[in-house]
């Protein structure tokens, strides 16, 4: 008995031993093979204008698209002097060169080398002169070489110049300068009120959002009180004859009640005008976001507080909504209600101090998933700030793992466009399955990646914008197979977790049209032929008289329809669907009440919300809120290893630009739009004080920039034009395949002054099949061409805005293709 007595114990004795050398040895990998996220190290470049550093390039491994760098803009002199400097952060430089191309990159202007770069102060300076005269007024681009000591190819830095007279830059960046530091100190901004323009359509109650309409209070940060940490680099963005925008970003820190420090990242922009002897404000918009500090007292009795965010913060939680997924200012953050823990899984930010390198937020992350456990499947795409792919553009795939407090790096795709181009495509759709399949919708296609194989394909290609809808979760997607939004006959819809599709095809004498998902199910609607007319401004109605929701097992869920009534557009929220809707006599769609369709569909699952809090000292704060209550204190902060690769996975993939013409619309230091609807563009760009650009980067339209009065010479105008057709397949047929019609239906008549600036007339629908040419313009009044009684006369302004809108401002007007 005794002997085995002792007998089990030795053999228990070995199981142990040889169970802790198993795990050991097991999980060594996972243990050992992780790091830290490592820290920025490339050099940073600015140009120098004046005493001023502006234009601050951050640094690219990879050459560039050169068309979608335009994230700042140099005015040249007419001696086409430029100094360059360079904060080195440590590293050796040593040489510097440089290129001057075209703007679209398709001609090399001029190449050199700066011959020496000399020290002052932390940075390098040098100053150098281009040789080529450059045409005045058309911007160029300007890439530097620069050969960084320890780097195994060169870095590149990207502006944009223009030689420009009478610009007054010096004057901008002094004003833009004595703003901001005179905001932060309140005894000594009284002087901005003759700036501003309060108003009530500001509700002064956020930080988040100020604006030119804000009051003085708010402007100054009212009771916050900050200081400045990092000071601010002024981005010149556009420049032309009679405005400048400037952006700029910097760090202010503040403290609480208790003495704790908050740190906020402020962007702004400026719109300015010259007006002797001083410079006018025509539009300034702030947004201060807190960078979310889990050391600071974030829990509150309902939930997690994210604190000064906009009210569109991302989250996920999980199914039980006991852990949730949020990204605020581009850090990935997860909160435990039960463990009380928050976990900081992804960001650029060294908690160390405050780099301006890490600091830049050109990149965005999309949550994907929120397992039970805590595990995060997550991209991120956009510029690189650090770690193995700095200074590279591109998307990342990453899986969080809770239990082991890591991160991996599944999948990184480079990209040599710009971070803003980048995002107007991976914003629409960037999706992980569960079957580790990535899915890319990129310049109009569909791809489809294989994270194990490394391989891609194409789903689907050409898919027009606006024959496109996505599910909320993004795991579903349809589209209209003739690619026309309202004389379509099938739709495709396809879930991206098991690959499933659904074809639906509209019977005939009808069309279909895609209308969304609720849930994962498709929403879509079918019009009669008959039902699909032109409003006055040329604007296809798609009346619909029945909607119908089906699942991908091809079973209808629901249908709406009533007699008498169609549904002329549908708003998709979460748990139900507003129906916009009218009724018919005749060609006339009369609006009536809405309806709304509930989704009794929802899961009655526990859920996680936002709710707005408001304080003396920040305003309106946002905060997380879950159904059950956790703890107020006591919080665990952790932050996530990286999984130690020995190889990163990398797939490059081609992709083919699209060959219909596009329209990119900047405003506000952004890139807001890529469209193939010139009209749609100039409302945009018109909205948001900005320029409307084409594939070449030429200008085709700027907000503003007009003289007061122009008027063309009618001999000069193609005689086809003088009989001012609303037709663009006749002006097409009329001007042959050197011009470009330009259907700007919808624009405001003075945005469309910009047209006849440029010498191109426009036709406008004055009554009820007549139309006249309008030829010119000046303060008072607009210059029509009458078809009739082939004469020039003047109509007041006034009048001309009212009768033009009156038939829906529907002007017709061509551009030269250069």
């Amino acid at each position: 008995m005794k002997k085995g007595v002792i007998r089990f114990f030795v053999l228990l004795a070995i199981f142990v031993v040889s169970m802790a050398g198993f795990s050991y040895f097991f999980n060594r990998d996972k243990v050992e093979n992780t790091r830290d996220f490592e820290t920025p190290t490339l050099p940073v470049a600015y140009i120098r204008l004046g005493d001023t550093s502006v234009n601050r390039m951050f640094a690219y491994h990879q050459e560039m698209d050169g068309t979608t760098m335009r994230n700042s803009l140099t005015p040249l002199t007419t001696d086409r002097e430029l100094t360059l400097q360079i904060d080195p952060h440590g590293k050796k430089i040593n040489s510097v060169t440089y290129e001057v191309t075209t703007a679209d990159g398709a001609e090399l202007v001029e190449n050199g080398k700066i011959k020496s770069l000399e020290d002052k102060d932390s940075l390098k300076e040098a100053t150098f002169q281009l040789g080529t005269p450059i045409l005045m007024n058309q911007e160029y681009l300007l890439r530097f070489v620069v050969d960084v000591a320890g780097e195994d190819e060169p870095i590149n830095y990207y502006t944009r110049i223009v030689q420009r007279s009478g610009i007054n830059v010096d004057s901008y960046l002094e004003f833009v300068q004595n703003f901001y530091e005179k905001c932060i100190n309140k005894e000594s901004a009284s002087d901005l009120t003759a700036y501003i323009e309060p108003d009530d359509t500001a509700s002064n109650s956020s930080f988040n959002k100020v604006t030119i309409h804000s009051s003085f209070d708010q402007l100054t940060w009212g009771s916050l009180a900050p200081t400045i940490v990092k000071k601010a680099v002024p981005i010149v963005r556009e420049v032309n004859e009679t405005t400048t925008s400037i952006t700029q970003e910097y760090i202010i820190s503040a403290k609480d009640t208790d003495g704790n420090v908050e740190y906020y990242s402020v962007k702004e922009f400026y719109r300015l005008r010259y007006e002797q002897p001083r410079v006018r404000l025509l539009d300034f918009e702030r947004s201060a976001t807190q960078i979310f500090d889990a050391e600071l007292p974030v829990l509150t009795s309902t939930g997690i507080s994210l604190g000064v965010v906009g009210r569109d913060v991302q989250y996920l939680s999980n199914q039980s909504a006991d852990i949730v997924a949020f990204v605020v200012d581009g850090d990935l953050w997860s909160y435990n209600r039960s463990a009380n823990k928050s976990t900081k899984i992804f960001g650029f930010r060294n908690t160390e101090e405050v780099d301006e390198r890490a600091e830049h937020t050109e990149h965005d992350i999309k949550i994907v998933r929120v397992s039970e456990a805590g595990d995060i499947s997550f991209v991120v795409y956009g510029y690189m700030n650090s770690d193995i792919h700095e200074g590279l553009v591109g998307s990342a795939v990453y899986h969080y793992n809770a239990e082991r407090n890591v991160t991996q790096e599944e999948l990184f795709i480079p990209s040599s466009n710009s971070y803003q181009f980048l995002k107007q495509n991976l914003s629409v759709l960037s999706y992980v399955s569960t079957q580790d399949q990535l899915y890319l919708y990129i310049e109009g296609n569909l791809y489809q990646v294989d994270l194990a194989s490394g391989s891609y394909k194409i789903v689907k290609d050409s898919i027009s914008p606006g024959c496109l809808v996505i599910s909320k979760s993004q795991a579903s997607v349809a589209w209209m197979e003739e690619m026309d939004e309202t004389q379509s006959t099938h739709i495709t819809a396809m879930s991206l977790e098991t690959g499933e599709t659904l074809q639906v095809s509209a019977p005939e004498g009808q069309k279909i049209k895609a209308l969304g998902f609720i849930n994962e199910d498709l929403v879509y609607g079918l019009a009669n032929d008959s039902d699909i007319l032109s409003d006055a401004s040329g604007n296809v109605i798609f009346a619909m008289n029945k909607l119908s929701i089906k699942n991908f097992n091809d079973e209808t869920i629901k249908e709406y329809q009533q007699d008498g009534i169609y549904v002329t557009q549908v708003n998709i929220q979460e748990g139900l669907m507003e129906l916009e809707r009218a009724s018919r006599e005749g060609d006339i769609f009369t609006p009536v009440a809405n309806d709304h369709i509930m989704n009794n569909l929802m899961d009655n699952e526990e859920t996680v919300t936002t709710k707005l809090s408001v304080s003396e000292r920040k305003g309106t704060q946002l905060g997380l809120v879950f159904t059950k209550p956790g703890k107020t204190k006591n919080l665990l902060v952790l932050e996530s290893k990286l999984v130690e690769e020995e190889v990163t996975p990398t797939l490059n993939i081609e992709v083919p630009k699209q060959e219909t013409e596009q329209y990119y619309v900047y405003g506000k230091g952004k890139l807001l739009d890529v469209t193939s609807k010139i009209g749609d563009a100039i409302q945009e760009a018109d909205l948001n004080m900005g320029v409307v650009l084409n594939r070449k980067q030429q200008y085709v339209w700027e907000r503003g920039n007009q003289s007061e009065a122009k008027k063309l010479d009618v001999s000069t105008i193609p005689e086809a034009l003088l009989q001012a057709p609303l037709d663009e397949a006749s002006i097409q047929s009329a001007l042959g395949d050197d011009y470009m019609v330009m259907n700007l239906t919808g624009c405001s008549l003075s945005s469309i002054l910009y047209q006849i600036n440029s010498g191109y007339p426009v036709v406008v629908k004055t009554g009820d099949g007549t139309s006249e040419l309008i030829v010119g313009y000046d303060k008072y009044n607009t210059w029509l061409y009458n078809k009739e009684t082939q004469e020039v006369y003047a109509k007041g302004m006034n009048d001309s805005t009212g009768e033009f809108q009156a038939q829906g401002n529907i002007f017709m007007s061509y551009r030269e293709n250069k």
